[in-house]
């Protein structure tokens, strides 16, 4: 509020008045009471009824040179009392602006994208990202500024513009993926078991960057995945040359088990999807499927051999043996 504070302090600050609500109009009332207390502080030691008493005895004065005298006088000093009040009023203005502007200048952007929908994001600095159904990126008014931190719930297919200062981060909460200029597809649900990077083009750092564990560098045409359930993580070679053909439509399942596919399908055409055996959510599948296939379709294809059998409702979809 004086403007002691230095950079690193600032980013501090604003990071905690954006944790909660309450941080922010703790913040707020702070100000208030910190602006209230320097404008009483021009008042401190008036006494108003005293000034007053003191005002009629010396307005009958002996003679009327030394009234206006000492009229003149007390005119001075209220007009010094009026000129600090006022300037107290013209600061309190500014430092409401001033902390009005602190505040709005760091606002949290959301684009959230829902089930059976797909949208493209451009950021300040011209990077891209595709969003897949049922995803969320959230970044700052910092962006591109400070730093390019971007927050990630889902999939999205990122092409990110080079900056050498300015390190592209995205943070899924179960991992961190840090680039300077490149394209990868990052798929994090929070719902599916794995968390997968996969990269197309340049090179990019995947990992926990709030620890001491060193970060996995991939090339291009490699994949990292993390699965949840047991912590670890696996890098395997892939053909990376169609990873964002979701943006079209197309699905590619390489060995993936039903319930994984039951949770896509419902993302994609947005429609609930049951599957009614523990046995058949764990059969694996090696399938591709073009852009645009309907549901009806993919249950076709999926339960040849009579692997299982399905049900199509308008409210929802039924997998049975």
């Amino acid at each position: 509020m004086n403007g002691s504070l230095d950079a690193e302090s600032h980013a501090v600050l604003r990071q905690w008045i954006k944790e909660k609500p309450e941080n922010r109009e703790y913040f707020q009332n702070t100000v208030a009471i910190w602006k209230a207390t320097g404008v009483m502080s021009n008042a401190d030691g008036f006494d108003v009824t005293s000034a007053i008493g003191k005002f009629k005895e010396e307005t009958q004065p002996a003679n009327r040179m030394e009234f206006y005298r000492r009229a003149l006088k007390l005119s001075a000093t209220a007009i010094i009392l009026l000129l600090c009040g006022v300037s107290s009023l013209f600061f309190l203005w500014q430092s409401e602006r001033s902390a009005s502007e602190m505040v709005e200048e760091y606002k949290e952007y959301v684009v959230e994208v829902p089930d059976g929908a797909k949208s493209k994001i451009t950021f300040p600095d011209g990077s891209v990202v595709w969003l897949n159904a049922g995803s969320k990126v959230t970044y700052d008014s910092n962006f591109a500024r400070e730093s390019r931190n971007v927050g990630l719930t889902g999939e999205g297919y990122f092409e990110v513009s080079k900056n050498k200062e300015l390190p592209f981060v995205v943070n899924t909460g179960k991992l961190t993926v840090k680039v300077l200029g490149t394209k990868f597809n990052l798929k994090s649900y929070e719902e599916d078991s794995e968390v997968k990077v996969t990269l197309k083009e340049g090179a990019v750092k995947v990992g926990d960057f709030l620890t001491d564990a060193a970060p996995v560098v991939l090339k291009p045409n490699q994949r990292f995945t993390f699965k949840k359930m047991t912590q670890t993580i696996q890098v395997d070679s892939v053909d990376a040359s169609h990873i964002e053909n979701w943006r079209n439509g197309a699905m590619t399942f390489d060995k993936v088990p039903l319930e994984e596919i039951a949770k896509e399908l419902r993302r994609l055409y947005n429609i609930p999807i049951r599957i009614e055996s523990d046995k058949l959510k764990h059969i694996v599948y090696y399938s591709d499927f073009q852009e645009n296939v309907s549901i009806e379709k993919v249950l076709e294809i999926l339960s040849s051999g009579n692997k299982f059998r399905y049900e199509v409702k308008p409210e929802f979809v039924r997998i049975f043996n």
